[in-house]
Order: C-alpha cells, then sequence, then structure tokens
C-alpha cells in the first residue's frame, strides 16, 4: 500500500509558518544577518515559494509585526471595554507588566518579539514605532482615562500631576527590565523570586503614578492575576 502524502498547507498556513520560521531568525541575526535561504530552510520551503508569499525580504520582515503581537492580545482582553476607573488602572498596570515582563502565552514567541524591537530601536526604528503605536499606545491611553477617574475617586495623593510622558514610564520600565532578562547569564540578581520582582515593580510604578496605598491593596491581587495569566498561558498554549 504506498504511504499517503503529508496533507498540503493552505496558502495562510503556509504563510504563518514561513512567519513563525522567519522570526527567530530576524530575531537573532538582524534583519541584514537573516537570509531569505535560511528562513526558507527553517520554514521547510524552498526559497522561491517563500518569494510566492513574500516578494522580498523587506515585506517579509514588515509582516512580522502583525504576526509578533500574541502577548498583547492575549492581555488585551483583560482590558476589552474596560470602564475608566482607579481599578482599571490597577489591573491595567499590572497586565501590562506581565504582558512585557516576564510575558503571556508562548515564551519564545515573546522573547523573539522583543528582540526584534529591541534590533528595530538599533537600526532605523521603524519596527519597533509601528509595534509600539498598535499594541502598546492604546493602553497608555486607557491608563490617563484611567488615572483621572481615580483622581475624581480620591485615590490619588495631593498635588500628584501625571502627563502622558509619565504614563509612558509604565511600559518602558517594564521593558528594561525583560531587556535586562533575555541573556541566559543572570545579569543582576536583584535577590527576590521573579513573582515577588514583578509584585513589586507593579506596586512601584502604581506608587510611582501617585496611587494611595489603600488603593493599592484595594485592588491589586498578584495571586489571583497569577491565576488568571496561569490560565491564559494554557489557552495560548
Amino acid at each position: 500500500m504506498p504511504a499517503s502524502r503529508p496533507s498540503r498547507l493552505s496558502a495562510t498556513d503556509r504563510r504563518q509558518a514561513i512567519l513563525s520560521a522567519a522570526a527567530p531568525l530576524f530575531a537573532r541575526l538582524g534583519r541584514d544577518g537573516a537570509t531569505t535561504k535560511e528562513i526558507a530552510r527553517a520554514a521547510g520551503v524552498s526559497e522561491a515559494l517563500l518569494y510566492r508569499h513574500f516578494t522580498s525580504k523587506e515585506v517579509l520582515y514588515a509582516a512580522l509585526e502583525a504576526h509578533c503581537v500574541e502577548a498583547n492580545a492575549v492581555g488585551s482582553r483583560i482590558l476589552a471595554d474596560a470602564t475608566p476607573s482607579t481599578e482599571t488602572l490597577v489591573m491595567g498596570v499590572a497586565v501590562l507588566v506581565q504582558a512585557v515582563f516576564p510575558g503571556i502565552g508562548d515564551a519564545q514567541s515573546h522573547e523573539d518579539t522583543k528582540r526584534l524591537v529591541t534590533a528595530s530601536l538599533l537600526g532605523d526604528g521603524q519596527f519597533a514605532k509601528a509595534f509600539l503605536d498598535r499594541h502598546v499606545k492604546p493602553w497608555i491611553s486607557v491608563f490617563e482615562r484611567s488615572f483621572r477617574a481615580a483622581q475624581d475617586a480620591g485615590d490619588v495623593e495631593a498635588d500628584i500631576h501625571i502627563g502622558y510622558a509619565e504614563i509612558w514610564f509604565v511600559h518602558h520600565l517594564a521593558n528594561t527590565l525583560h531587556l535586562i532578562s533575555l541573556p541566559d547569564i543572570t545579569i543582576i540578581e536583584y535577590g527576590i523570586t521573579r513573582d515577588k520582582l514583578v509584585e513589586n515593580t507593579v506596586r512601584f510604578l502604581l506608587r510611582g503614578l501617585g496611587l494611595r496605598n489603600a488603593a493599592i491593596d484595594r485592588h491589586y491581587d498578584p495571586k489571583n492575576l497569577k491565576a488568571i495569566f496561569a490560565f491564559m498561558d494554557q489557552e495560548t498554549s
């Protein structure tokens, strides 16, 4: 009996397979270092077939911005249609810190995305700008509206003036922590567990935004959030 042929992938699935293979190569070798030959080999296709889906390496690289969004897409479920409030601000900061460092969903995909963004920042910045505009800026707008609501509710310390720049610091600190954790060796020994580092970061940022400790304690439950994130990780595995 002749052996059955493996089922052929649809054009959409083949395109996704190529993108999945390209992400770690671009992340580690950079846009200039990765070749279409290497990407095609990693994807299990010929270079000719790769070019049928992506007319150039530049087109393939640009398509990764839409492909490498898992952490944001998963985390955004919690904030979908959220009403501006103190609770939304606390939850949003906690989710963004988790999504950026240490990540939600597939760890390899998350690491590849951060490496791609970092490489872009060292280059022309176009990938990084498109990624942040699409996948982080909407969070910042939610935080900004929720901060005003927290002020109206009396949950912010007196004489605190927070602007757009300070709210972006939430992402910047979480991103810095992730970058420091990318190498295989330990760069900084913080003396606490990863979970405790995440919790301390969230509390540090919320206090930096001026939230009263009572408001933070009322709405921030690390154990409950950890269970939610674990469930979301299972959904994406």
